[in-house]
Order: C-alpha cells, then structure tokens, then sequence
C-alpha cells in the first residue's frame, strides 16, 4: 500500500494571486490559441463527446467559435460517419471537427469511416486511458492512419500520462471523477481531481498536449487548469441544456429542459446493444433549456482574456509563467 500525506488541489482549494504588474491595454490584446496537430483552435475549448453534448450541431457551432467538438460515438458506425460529414461541411474553412471512437467492438470500422469521411482528430474514448487496449488501439490508428492526431485517456496521474504519451497519443485527457454526470468516484473509490492530475502531467509531458477534463463548471475553473499547464479544456456538462447540444429536448409543466447523461449511464448502455450493464458509472439527468451555447462560451473566454490580463500574459505561455497560486482554506 501506498499513501500520499500531501493533500492534493482541487478547484475549492486553489486561487490564482497576481504578482506582476500588467502591461496589456485590454483583455482582447490577448492570445488564447492552441495548435491541435496542423489545425490551430482560437480558443482552448473542446466539447466533450459526452453522447447529450457533442452531436453535429455542437461540433459546428464550437468550431464557428473557435473551438472543437468531438462528436460522440454511442450511435450506429454509418450514422455518426454521416453526422460528421454534415458537421464538417457545414464548418467554418478554418474550423475543425473530431470525432470519437471507442477501443475495442468495431473501433477499426468507426474509424475508417470517419478517416474516409475527413476526420483527422480522433478521440480513444474509453473511461480508463491507462489500459493495454488503448496501447493496442493507439499503434492501430497510427499505422492506419499516421497523421491521425491522437487524443487518449483519462488517466489521472504523471506516471500513467507519460505512459500513453511513450505510446504515441498526440494528446491525453488528465482527471477522473471530477464530471459532474461521473459516478466514479463513488462506485469505485477513484477519483483523480483535474487540477491535481494537470499539475501532474505538465511536470513529465514532453510533447503531448495536456487536456483538462472534468469538473469545469466556471471560468475560474478554465483558467485555473490553463495556468496549471493544460493546454485545453473539455467542457461537458457545461454546455448540456443549450439548444446545440444533442440531448433530447423534454417540456415539463411548460418549462424546457434538456437530457444529460453520462457516457457510462444506464440508457447510454443500454443503447449501444449492452442488454444487462453490469456497471453503472453515470448519472441521468435533465437540465433547464439554457438558450445558445455561444454566449456560454464567450464568458469562458472572457474569463480567461481577463485572467490573461491580470497576469500580464499576452498568450497562453506566458500566462503559466506569470502563474502563482495561493491554497484556500
């Protein structure tokens, strides 16, 4: 057995405190972009491919935003294969669309499809990234597809983060249980709060991007994985109940709402064919009719451009430089 006495961050727990004395004129002087392979995203926001968040009309609207959406796998092969098609044809020239495939079952013609579709950012969407089959998917996929850029995980730690990087993902997904449609934590005992686990990879990545996924519920949250060192971050529950978002729209006593399932949910299981889950690691839920997600998304980055400032960074590099951070009580 192991212990660690050190108690880990966690977003109750961690505050951004300005040292330096700001030179930028205005939030929007700042620089917020991340290269995703030979694509660049204008702001660093991914749409998680949560199968209630990420469909086609999310993927298009993050990418006229400057985002990226990963379009969620839990449907027949052919019609996420037309999903995409739809989604990328109907982004901007400079946009990008993902798309999520699992690791094991028809993972190989998923992605073939998508690849022949136009897909280059594919996301191993698999609740533990520290597995053997996701190495065995990773070598797959860069052997099918060598300029494939690569998103894995989760994983929730620096050991098992420059694991999957030595096995060739482009980027990883860090934090586990931190969702807040997860359940893992309590069904399993393992939780790897996001804050601590980016901390974590930043210190080994080499070359690897490093994702924020899991428990982002505000700006402050965004800005505080960024300074940390993510390069990105997935947002999930965070845009469920917008009208972009692929949950089922349901009106109750003539008030809207949205379903928002986790990936690891009853109905999602039980929708791609598995007839007796024997585990159940996600919650579902309805959500209030939140209008479009563009404005969420603007605050995030507002958030973010004012963080930036505060700090004195004009891009991202400078803002985990300028970064310094206090423990709360």
């Amino acid at each position: 057995m192991q212990f660690e006495a050190v108690p880990a961050i966690d977003f109750s727990n961690l505050s951004l405190v300005p040292r330096t004395v700001s030179s930028i004129g205005h939030r929007a002087d700042v620089r917020c972009d991340v290269a995703i392979g030979d694509a660049t995203l204008r702001i660093p926001l991914i749409g998680s491919p949560m199968p209630d968040v990420c469909g086609p009309e999310m993927c298009v609207a993050l990418a006229q935003l400057g985002g990226l959406g990963i379009l969620h796998r839990f449907q027949p092969v052919q019609d996420q294969v037309e999903q995409f098609r739809s989604a990328s044809s109907s982004a901007p020239a400079d946009g990008v669309v993902g798309a999520a495939v699992g690791i094991t079952g028809d993972f190989q013609e998923r992605f073939v499809g998508l690849c022949e579709a136009g897909c280059r950012v594919v996301c191993l969407d698999t609740a533990n990234g520290a597995h053997t089959q996701v190495a065995a998917a990773i070598e797959w996929v860069k052997r099918a597809a060598p300029h494939a850029f690569v998103i894995a995980g989760n994983v929730g730690s620096a050991e098992t983060f420059r694991w999957l990087e030595d096995q060739g993902a482009d980027a990883v997904r860090v934090g586990i249980g931190g969702g807040a449609l997860c359940e893992t934590r309590t069904e399993t005992g393992i939780y790897a709060p996001t804050p601590q686990a980016v901390l974590e990879a930043a210190g080994v990545r080499r070359r690897a991007l490093v994702i924020g996924d899991g428990g982002v519920r505000s700006p402050r949250d965004l800005c505080l994985l960024l300074a940390l060192g993510a390069d990105a971050i997935m947002l999930g529950s965070a845009l469920s109940g917008t009208r972009e978002a692929a949950g089922r729209e349901v009106v109750m006593r003539g008030k809207r709402y949205k379903v928002a399932r986790g990936a690891a949910s009853l109905s999602v299981q039980l929708g791609m064919g598995r007839a007796d889950p024997q585990h159940v690691e996600g919650a579902e839920t309805m959500v209030p009719f939140r209008g479009e997600v563009g404005p969420i998304v603007r605050r995030y980055v507002a958030g973010l451009r004012s963080s930036m400032a505060y700090l004195d960074a004009p891009d991202l590099a400078a803002y985990r430089r300028n970064a310094t951070f206090v423990r709360l009580p």
